[in-house]
């Protein structure tokens, strides 16, 4: 069965450079469509914005950097701690 990944992931993986301006790492990122037309929507200056996470992994004994997306955290009112 071959692989399937998690909506909105992906994986970064070492690139073989050849030249000092190509990418140190280089994979995919599969975006949810539902994701991507919500983002669209909020966006209010012609600009999208996606929070992205990484982890340090070894997939089939390979070092790599697994990535999530999501929406952008915003802090509601209610959660600042006053002082």
């Amino acid at each position: 069965m071959a692989f399937v990944p998690k909506p909105n992931t992906g994986t970064l993986w070492p690139n073989k450079k050849t030249s000092p301006n190509q990418p140190d790492v280089r994979g995919d990122l599969r975006l949810d469509a539902d994701l991507v037309r919500k983002l669209v929507r909020a966006s209010e200056d012609g600009m999208i914005h996606i929070t992205v996470a990484g982890w340090n992994k070894v997939i089939a004994g390979k070092d790599c950097i697994s990535i999530a997306a999501s929406e952008p955290y915003v802090k509601k009112v209610d959660e600042e701690v006053p002082f």
